[in-house]
Parts: C-alpha cells; sequence; structure tokens
C-alpha cells in the first residue's frame, strides 16, 4: 500500500513538473476534474514551443466537445421552429420573437427589393446582391442569376433571353430613360435636381459653403456651379470690422481651393448662391428645362444635412422641404443594414462604375485618393442613385414576394399561410402588419432611415400637376 501512494504521489509530482514546464498554472489542469485530458509527447513539445499552457490546450479541446454537442441539439431544435417570416423566411420559436423581427425589419410587399428567383425579399441591394452573388450566396439562385446573365449593378435578369440589357442605374439620357418608357413612366411628372457642397473651416463656422453644383435630372446638364466667397459685394470680410472672417482650412485635399481662389471680386456670396439654389428648387431657374419650368423639384443629395446647413437653407425658405429631400444616404434599400449609413464612394463602385471599356466612363475613378471631390460628379452620383432605385421598383413591384409553394394567403393582420407539400407543413408564415409600417412612416423625422419608395414621386407628381 505504502509502495502504491508513492507511486501516486510521484505521478502528481510529474504533473506538477509538466504545468512548471509548459508555463501553466499548478491549478490550471489538474483541478478540471471532467476535463483532464492525456496529452501525448507531440502535442507537450508542440505547446511548448508555442508557450502554450494545459489550461488552454483543455479548454479547447473542451468548448470542442461542447460545440458538437451543442450542433446536435441545435439541429434538433431546428425541428421546433414553426413561424416564419412571409417575406425574408427566416425562422422562430416562437410568434413573439417573429414579431420583433416584423417590427425591426417592416418589409414592404409592394417596394421591397426582391430575389426573383426564390422570391425572397432583401430589403436593401446589399442584402440582395450578397444573396445571389456574395459568398454566402444561394447556390440555386446565383446559378440560376449568371446563367441568365443578371446585371450585377440593378440585380436584374434581362426579360428577354439573348436581349440587350439596359441597366437602370446608367445616364438619363442613355439607358435609364429607356427604362422609363418601358416601364410606363412620365419624366414629366417628376421633377428633380441633385445638389453638392463643398465647404471650409473658417473663424465663423466649420461648415462655410466655399462651391456648390446643382444638376438638373432630366438630362444631367448644369444648371449652376460656382466658388462662392465669405465676403460682402464690397470686398471688405462679412461681419463687423473687428469680427472678420478667416479661413482655418481651406481643406485643399477635398476642395481643391486654394486662396487664390477667392481673390476674385467677381464671385457670388452665400446669400447670392442660396437664391439661385433656391430658385432650382422652385423651377424658376434661368437654366431649368421648359418641361420643369415653374415646378417644384424633389432635391437629391447625399447626406443632406451638411449641405442644408451650408447653405442655410430650412423650412421656411423651402415649402415642404423635408418630404422632397431625397437622401441616398438615408434611403434604406441603398443602406448596408437599415440605419446604417453608406459613403458615396462605395454606392458608386456597387452600383455605377462602369465595368466595361466601352460604357459610359464619367463616373470612373469616382473621389480617387489623389484628386479632391468634383461637386459636379459627386451631385451627378447622387442623381443616377435616385434614379436607378426609382425606376427600378416598378421591375420589384412586378415580382410576387413569397415562399414558393403556398395556399391562398389569409386577409388577416397578420396573415398567415402554409407552403404546401415538403417537410414545412407546420410551419405558418406571417405577413408584417400594416399598422407598423404606418406607424413608422411618422417616425421618418426623427430617423437616419427613409421608407417612404422613391417610385411614388410619379404618382405625388401627377397628383400635384394635374
Amino acid at each position: 500500500m505504502a509502495s502504491l501512494a508513492n507511486a501516486l504521489n510521484d505521478d502528481d509530482d510529474d504533473d506538477d513538473d509538466d504545468d512548471e514546464v509548459l508555463g501553466g498554472e499548478k491549478k490550471s489542469f489538474s483541478t478540471r476534474g471532467r476535463r483532464r485530458m492525456v496529452l501525448s509527447t507531440i502535442q507537450r513539445e508542440q505547446l511548448q514551443r508555442r508557450g502554450g499552457n494545459f489550461k488552454n490546450f483543455a479548454d479547447a479541446a473542451f468548448k470542442s466537445q461542447r460545440s458538437s454537442g451543442e450542433t446536435k441539439k441545435n439541429n434538433n431544435n431546428n425541428k421546433d421552429l414553426k413561424y416564419a417570416c412571409f417575406y425574408c423566411f427566416k425562422k422562430f420559436h416562437s410568434l413573439d420573437l417573429l414579431q420583433k423581427h416584423a417590427a425591426k425589419e417592416l418589409h414592404d410587399e409592394k417596394h421591397d427589393v426582391v430575389c426573383t428567383n426564390c422570391r425572397k425579399v432583401c430589403k436593401t441591394y446589399f442584402r440582395l446582391r450578397e444573396h445571389l452573388v456574395g459568398a454566402t450566396a444561394s447556390e440555386a439562385c446565383k446559378e440560376a442569376f449568371e446563367e441568365k446573365g443578371g446585371c450585377r449593378k440593378c440585380l436584374r435578369i434581362p426579360e428577354d433571353a439573348g436581349g440587350v440589357h439596359v441597366c437602370a442605374f446608367g445616364s438619363s439620357t442613355g439607358s435609364s430613360s429607356s427604362v422609363r418608357k418601358k416601364e410606363g413612366v412620365c419624366d414629366e411628372c417628376a421633377p428633380h435636381v441633385a445638389i453638392d457642397c463643398e465647404m471650409i473651416a473658417t473663424t465663423k463656422s466649420d461648415e462655410t459653403l466655399a462651391k456648390v453644383c446643382v444638376v438638373n435630372g432630366l438630362d444631367e446638364s448644369v444648371l449652376m456651379e460656382t466658388v462662392v466667397t465669405f465676403c460682402s459685394k464690397n470686398g471688405e470680410e462679412e461681419g463687423k470690422e473687428d469680427e472678420k472672417v478667416k479661413v482655418l482650412d481651406y481643406r485643399t485635399e477635398i476642395t481643391g481651393l486654394t486662396a487664390s481662389d477667392f481673390e476674385t471680386k467677381l464671385l457670388p456670396t452665400l446669400a447670392e448662391a442660396r437664391e439661385e439654389v433656391l430658385a432650382c428648387l422652385a423651377g424658376a431657374h434661368k437654366n431649368t428645362p421648359e418641361m420643369w419650368k415653374n415646378k417644384p423639384h424633389k432635391l437629391v443629395v447625399h447626406d443632406a444635412r451638411h449641405d442644408l446647413r451650408a447653405l442655410q437653407i430650412t423650412d421656411e425658405d423651402v415649402p415642404n422641404l423635408f418630404d422632397r429631400i431625397r437622401d441616398t444616404s438615408t434611403y434604406v434599400p441603398l443602406q448596408k443594414e437599415k440605419g446604417k449609413r453608406v459613403k458615396l464612394k462605395k454606392l458608386v463602385e456597387q452600383f455605377l462604375e462602369a465595368d466595361d471599356a466601352d460604357a459610359d466612363d464619367t463616373l470612373r475613378n469616382f473621389q480617387s485618393p489623389n484628386a479632391p471631390h468634383s461637386p459636379h460628379l459627386d451631385a451627378l452620383a447622387a442623381l443616377r442613385l435616385y434614379r436607378g432605385c426609382r425606376d427600378n421598383c416598378f421591375h420589384f413591384q412586378a415580382v410576387q414576394k413569397g415562399p414558393l409553394l403556398r395556399r391562398k394567403a389569409s386577409s388577416t393582420t397578420p396573415s398567415t399561410t402554409t407552403p404546401g407539400g415538403g417537410g414545412e407543413d407546420e410551419i405558418e408564415y406571417f405577413k408584417t402588419p400594416k399598422v407598423l409600417l404606418e406607424n413608422e412612416e411618422e417616425k421618418n423625422d426623427e430617423k437616419d432611415t427613409w421608407l417612404c419608395c422613391w417610385c411614388e414621386d410619379f404618382a405625388s407628381g401627377a397628383n400635384t400637376h394635374e
């Protein structure tokens, strides 16, 4: 018995020595009971070379065993999923979780972007692109999309097999106009202009207007583009003599402006530039196309907060200003996730940059790192994004949403439907209650999202000018 006790003590000493050699604490491995495991000589040497210890190795092994058990458990739990979203097909264990999902996503059966192959609603273009051609794309949908020659910009599949595809995000004088004619929409009913401003930092404001450009939405012509001085007409700086405005930062790497650009006395002041922009919004500018003369225009812009603040334009200057803003940074289909803005450069890369050498390369190398921003190109990019999303919506409206195999949906709210056949007969599909969408529209002015679909600009324009 004594010899047996001594042998056990020797084994314990060996364990302690191993812990010390491998840099681990004495209690780190020996007290783990269930997790205890015997390491081979090779494993010990590898751990020692990498500075590892028994504790980390045992934890990793235990988590591996535990995760394999959880995987089996989750597979069993998947059988308990009884509820699913009618639009994105996401499944839930309880109706309460499904209702929370519906309140968060606020799927719109009429206007949301959708996969034409499986009819899954993806809410944003980024989700749809990931579903069709991304790293986690559905194999069936990706194969169908590529086989039919789908467009990676507007994510549409050509209706005519072998025909020439016309992308909705093209120029207004080319592809985009043909899309609108095909969809039967009228340009006269939706006047709009795109605006972009560049600001400098002065002692008066960190967002002092320095350059502004307004692009007409009908033919992409420039209505006005000018450098704006912060000096008054008589050449003296605005403000009192003892409170002169001085430039703190021209932000040349972004604006392209230097002190020499402000030396001429022929530059318009902020007040004059502001009045000219207001005339463009009212359709009263001298360069406004005759078709849109004296008609209120929608204001297309990327991140309207900064531009309107620099122009000092408020609701008092423009009737229904908030309802007329079309901001490409807060429009949900152009966001990665609802409420998460995407930079204009990223949007141009995803939707507007030409892939072919023969295509329109106006926005090629947009906002390159070694060149200043162009307010004309920024306004043009926002304009094409607005028009592409607006016109593309008519295509997605024609696609029926929801599971492919289903019975007639109930007219109740929320409505349920059950797919026919297969192993999912017990899953109930619920639609988003309309009351959620109505409540969310009332909160648009307080959020970084915009849920009103831009395709409705045609209807509102027609009603306004009848």
